[in-house]
């Protein structure tokens, strides 16, 4: 049986179809979930043995300036079928969304990498904490305002450049 990628619109059908409501909008290739009934939708899509979404592949962060997303790859053993889900965050300063984790215990790592580098919060999770730098690690090194700050570097980033390769080009911001 060939793999299968669930347009946007079929995964929108599906998810409307099971919680109605839960729809924001679809794209050729996702379905934008409403935040407020994204866990319910989500959960059904896993459980529902049409759509068999037992296995979250991947969750990421897009920061696009104004707004985040949160892009779920969903996949179903089974039925040889993949889909995704997106949801949009729009308070750029205080990223929250809610844990996945108690529809797919394996976003938990996921959602510790998309806080580490983004700074989106996940509530609810078990144990929301970086898990590719330390503590005190000064913003998101994958938003695009990271650099861009007035005044230059974040303070705290200079001291990092003391322990870069000698011959390593400084860090240059582009504004």
């Amino acid at each position: 049986m060939p793999t299968r990628w669930w347009t946007g619109q079929e995964m929108a059908e599906a998810a409307e179809r099971l919680v109605p409501g839960s729809v924001a909008k679809s794209t050729d290739a996702a379905c934008y979930l409403h935040v407020e009934k994204m866990l319910e939708a989500m959960e059904a899509l896993r459980v529902d043995p049409e759509t068999d979404f037992l296995h979250l592949t991947n969750t990421c962060g897009v920061d696009f300036w104004d707004h985040f997303e949160v892009v779920y790859h969903v996949q179903s053993f089974d039925k040889n079928q993949f889909g995704t889900l997106k949801v949009e965050c729009w308070e750029r300063d205080d990223a929250v969304l809610p844990s996945v984790t108690g529809v797919w215990y394996g976003a938990w790592m996921q959602e510790c990498e998309t806080y580490d580098l983004f700074g989106i919060k996940f509530e609810g999770h078990p144990n929301l904490h970086r898990i590719l730098l330390w503590e005190g690690f000064p913003g998101w090194p994958l938003r695009k305002d990271f650099l861009s700050m007035p005044g230059g570097l974040q303070p705290g980033l200079n001291e990092f450049a003391g322990t870069a390769r000698r011959d390593a080009p400084p860090v240059v911001v582009v504004e």
